[in-house]
């Protein structure tokens, strides 16, 4: 019996010598790896808080292209930007179905040249001009949108030269002064004043209407210059129309209809007759 118990008192002491080693070295352990497990922790905070950020720059990458292609849902003209000089003309004209430009495309071609075509179809929208029902006097119109552009003529707004239309030629400067006073039968006061242009002497064809124009406030020029002879701009001749509209309501007009009648522009355009009339979808689109 002494012997039995002298045995469970040994088994006892040896358990509990154990269980103190086992604790002794769990202890040492949990020391070292305390500020393993703490640098660990540490790092996949900074993980998280990286990642956060990473959404939240994602999450605005996201609202800033979602309204990008919101607003060129919203925009007519991808080429006309709000900032644009003209943009106000430009789009005054076209929710007035004075221009269309290339809705497929969404674009409106500023900078191109306006065709002489280009310029009647949008001043027989303007003046909302009935089309014409007579056959062409122009020899080099076939296939084109005859209707506008006998409707000009008719108007005394265009009158060609040589039997010749030129739809496909461009518009100078000068020209498109001359066709504007015709369209709306523009006068200037004759107190109004004027400054002269350095490239617009009284011998440049359409003197007169440049002159007029610009005591109107319609036209401008650059540095000084009109620059006759340049082929007008989409964008500036809406500019253009855009200014004459303005000034016609400053001046009480509410009906642009009737163009004054004009003279025989023979001798202004004679310069630009080109066998080079092909017509393209480009240049019909005002």
């Amino acid at each position: 019996m002494t012997r039995i118990l002298y045995v469970i008192l040994l088994l006892v002491v040896l358990a509990g010598c154990s269980t103190a080693t086992t604790t002794a070295e769990d202890e040492v352990l949990e020391a070292a790896t305390a500020p393993w497990v703490e640098q660990q922790f540490n790092t996949v905070e900074t993980d998280i808080d990286e990642v956060d950020k990473q959404v939240t720059q994602l999450d605005k990458d996201i609202a800033r292209v979602e309204a990008k292609l919101q607003d060129y849902k919203n925009t007519t003209f991808t080429d006309v930007p709000r900032t644009y000089e003209h943009y106000e003309a430009i789009m005054h004209l076209f929710d007035k179905k004075i221009i269309s430009g290339y809705l497929e495309e969404k674009k409106f071609y500023p900078y191109r040249q306006l065709t002489r075509y280009q310029a009647a179809s949008m001043l027989v929208s303007t003046l909302g001009l009935p089309l014409s029902k007579e056959e062409p006097v122009f020899n080099d119109v076939a296939g084109w949108p005859v209707e506008q552009i006998m409707a000009t003529y008719e108007n005394g707004i265009f009158q060609g030269s040589n039997g010749s239309f030129m739809p496909n030629q461009p518009m100078k400067r000068r020209h498109m002064a001359m066709v504007l006073v015709r369209a709306f039968g523009l006068e200037a006061p004759e107190n109004a004043e004027f400054t002269s242009y350095n490239d617009v002497s009284e011998t440049v064809g359409g003197f007169d209407a440049i002159k007029t124009i610009t005591q109107l406030g319609i036209a401008k020029g650059s540095n000084g210059n009109f620059m006759p002879e340049s082929p007008t701009t989409r964008a500036q001749f809406s500019a253009f129309i855009y200014r004459t509209l303005q000034y016609m309501e400053a001046q009480g007009v509410e009906d642009v209809q009737g163009a004054e009648e004009a003279q025989d522009d023979e001798q202004e355009i004679q310069d630009e007759q080109s066998p080079d009339t092909q017509q393209t979808e480009d240049t019909k689109k005002p």
